[in-house]
């Protein structure tokens, strides 16, 4: 059971997981509620944590990074499917029909 000092940063520490788990799930459109909510969160939060907000504190900390991980990991699987998105591009206009070469007339009146 946690002391009201120390509720509100394992209540940013759960945000945090939370945030995680959107991201594993690609629940993008939740992110930002869910960011919202963690800046009112930040805004109540003294200045100085007491030394009680330590654990806390490390776990978000640790949770932090693994999200940013997270997006890392998201965004080279971006990439490497628009790569190939441009490759598989490439291939079939090269099997498309070349374009008829017509004359092109001008007349004047």
């Amino acid at each position: 059971m946690s002391t009201p000092d120390v509720a509100p940063y394992e209540t940013l520490a759960r945000s945090i997981e939370r945030e995680l788990e959107l991201i594993g799930e690609c629940a993008y459109a939740e992110l930002e509620a869910l960011r919202a909510e963690r800046a009112t969160l930040l805004e109540g939060l003294p200045a100085i944590p007491p030394d009680s907000a330590r654990p806390a504190l490390q776990r978000a900390a640790l949770l932090n990074k693994r999200v940013e991980i997270e997006i890392l990991r998201r965004r080279e699987s971006l990439l490497v499917d628009a790569a190939n998105v441009e490759r598989v591009d490439r291939t079939a206009r090269g099997y498309a029909p070349a374009p008829e070469h017509r004359p092109h007339v001008q007349a004047t009146a």
